[in-house]
């Protein structure tokens, strides 16, 4: 399973960073649109929507929804919308497998659900790239340092259950090491990116690493209770190793509107 993980990401990390790096900003929102659709795709199979019909329209909702709130006068207050939902995210997470029954029964709340774990993070991912491409490298790279980073010190040092009702792999001890290792890449960034650091800048992006490596985690262990509640492993199999790519994409689901609310206010 680990050689899958390892093959597949020396195949997609380089072609995610040729794209970030070059592509126009209509040829990555098309990029990301693309990954809306797949993803989407994917969690109709988690909330059970099973006729192609209804997947196909519901990708269309996602689709028409992303482009009309990315066109609207400021993207800031479905932002801040994504950030208070997360927070109700997290209140799920944190109770699971009680208060689930909404997520379980209801499917209003699920098909909602949907629209804000996908729409704020495009809009966040477009407009970040439309600031700079490489603030977007950036997030990829803090979210990938703290899931490599968890993954090795909770195989050392993993003792304390993060979340056993959720995701029994996932300890305190791993979420430590993949903090840690998204301060090493703040730094280095701070370093590339910026002539004369100042104390100030490394405090700023070493705050903004802690705040995304621990959001990230959020967005993936709230696909896990979906997927519990689906009862599936995976989202999908599209990519051998990691799953379907709203499994590769869940931490990002999270942190991309808290990531581009940090850039906008401490920037």
């Amino acid at each position: 399973m680990l050689l899958k993980r390892v093959l597949t990401a020396s195949i997609i990390a380089p072609i995610a960073v040729f794209g970030i790096l070059v592509l126009t900003q209509t040829s990555f929102a098309l990029v990301v649109g693309l990954i809306l659709i797949i993803s989407s795709w994917e969690y109709c199979n988690l909330i059970q929507i099973k006729h192609l019909a209804g997947k196909a329209l519901y990708a269309l909702i996602i689709l028409l929804t992303t482009y009309f709130l990315s066109n609207a006068p400021s993207n800031l207050t479905i932002l801040y919308a994504a950030a208070s939902w997360w927070l109700i995210a997290l209140i799920w997470v944190s109770i699971f497998p009680k208060g689930s029954r909404l997520l379980r029964k209801n499917l209003f709340v699920k098909l909602v659900n949907g629209l804000f774990i996908f729409v704020p993070m495009a809009i966040a991912l477009m407009a970040l790239h439309l600031l700079d491409p490489m603030l977007v490298l950036f997030l990829l790279i803090l979210i990938w340092a703290a899931d490599i980073g968890a993954y090795f010190a909770g195989k050392l040092f993993g003792k304390t259950k993060l979340c056993p009702s959720v995701s029994p792999g996932k300890t305190l001890e791993g979420v430590c090491g993949g903090t840690a290792l998204a301060q090493v890449v703040a730094i280095l960034y701070v370093y590339i990116s910026t002539q004369a650091p100042l104390l100030g800048d490394f405090l700023i992006f070493s705050f903004i690493a802690l705040v995304v490596s621990l959001v990230s985690v959020l967005g993936d262990l709230f696909e896990s209770v979906l997927k519990r509640i689906a009862e599936v492993k995976d989202s999908g199999n599209m990519l051998p190793g990691h799953g379907g790519i709203l499994d590769r994409i869940d931490s990002l689901t999270s942190s991309a509107p808290i990531f581009f609310l940090l850039i906008v206010f401490l920037l």
